[in-house]
């Protein structure tokens, strides 16, 4: 309705400033300013075509060839191709399975050298569907602040949570130079619209001091921004969207969500280490040598050989760095998931191995 009301009548139709109209901007700003911090200005958000144009401007203007990121395993591919494209290294800190996903904390010190230019951290997290508690990323936040690293927050996901209440990285900590990310296409069920932007909580000036301002905008100049029409919507998007579609939102996810655990749960050779939180992922491990027939204790080739007799995609874990794992995403109704998964566990159990 947002956008049928701003399209009709061409006032949208013209360009936009390149880092994005100052209505969105401010609509950003507002909708996402955090607690303990000072608020957000218009002037600290940048507008930009999608979640994946966002976490590439920030990389790129963080980073200088040469530098290292910190990035999560298991974790979004798009990540470690964004590092690779800009000429960055993408070192692993690992997440830990059977204590919720969370990060490890102490494992960050032995990774870091001069080189480091930031920590990325993804909660609500995909692929792993968990929710990181205030506690522990007050903690996390408190070591990037001891190695002296800003951090990219990918938060698209955010308020996508049915378990932990979601907390955003800036509000975790007062001090520590956050660029967060977000878009349209996960809260909003948008992923067609492309309309993300980057909000920079910088209270104390260290990235202004290092221009990463100025670069975001440069960054945005050579793209010249999403789409006037839905910018132009976004407003009223942020502003009023009723807080009953949320929870309708909310609650079928979760709905979903355990429709999935329970399934996978009664599968010989599955494992839910963690029960998916938030987001709409779960990861699921296959136990060793639970399946013969052909199928070989390798997820890769365990998706392919269910694609190829099933019909049924998931993503093996190789694409997130984490072998021996699949992703499943639980966006679908449970009457969706169910025949799924039925098709799932006659390839498992047809494929058991032998006692």
């Amino acid at each position: 309705r947002a956008v049928g009301a701003t399209a009709p009548g061409g006032l949208s139709n013209g360009s936009q400033p390149s880092q994005g109209s100052g209505p969105a901007r401010a609509a950003v700003a507002e909708a996402f300013s955090v607690h303990g911090r000072p608020p957000l200005k218009p002037s600290d958000v940048f507008m930009t075509l999608g979640c994946s144009e966002a976490l590439s401007h920030c990389i790129a203007a963080l980073a200088a060839r040469g530098s290292n990121i910190l990035l999560p395993r298991p974790g979004f591919c798009l990540y470690e191709v964004l590092c690779n494209y800009h000429g960055v290294e993408p070192r692993y800190y690992d997440l830990l399975p059977h204590q919720g996903w969370q990060i490890d904390a102490s494992q960050l010190a032995t990774l870091v050298d001069e080189n480091t230019c930031a920590l990325l951290i993804n909660n609500p997290s995909n692929p792993c569907g968990a929710v990181y508690p205030g506690a522990h990323l007050t903690a996390v936040l408190a070591v990037a602040e001891e190695l002296c690293l800003p951090v990219i927050a990918d938060e698209v996901y955010a308020e996508m949570t049915f378990g932990e209440p979601y907390v955003a990285c800036a509000a975790a900590s007062s001090s520590v130079p956050v660029l967060s990310v977000c878009a349209l296409s996960k809260r909003w069920l948008a992923p067609g619209w492309r309309l993300g932007w980057i909000t920079v909580h910088d209270a104390e000036g260290i990235l202004a001091h290092a221009a990463v301002p100025e670069t975001l905008l440069k960054l945005c100049q050579v793209s010249l921004g999403p789409s006037a029409p839905l910018q132009a919507a976004l407003p009223q998007i942020l502003r009023g969207t009723p807080k009953e579609w949320y929870e309708k939102v909310l609650k079928d996810l979760e709905e979903s969500a355990k429709c999935c655990v329970r399934r996978c749960r009664e599968i010989p050779g599955f494992e839910v280490c963690t029960e998916p939180q938030g987001s709409m992922y779960c990861m699921v491990r296959i136990k060793k040598e639970a399946f013969g027939g052909g199928v070989a204790d390798n997820d890769v080739d365990f998706a392919g050989q269910l694609l190829a007799e099933e019909s049924i995609a998931v993503l093996p874990g190789q694409c997130f760095n984490a072998p021996g794992f699949f992703r499943v995403v639980f966006a679908a109704p449970p009457e969706v998931l169910n025949e799924a998964f039925d098709r799932i566990e006659s390839f498992c159990r047809r494929h058991a191995a032998k006692a």
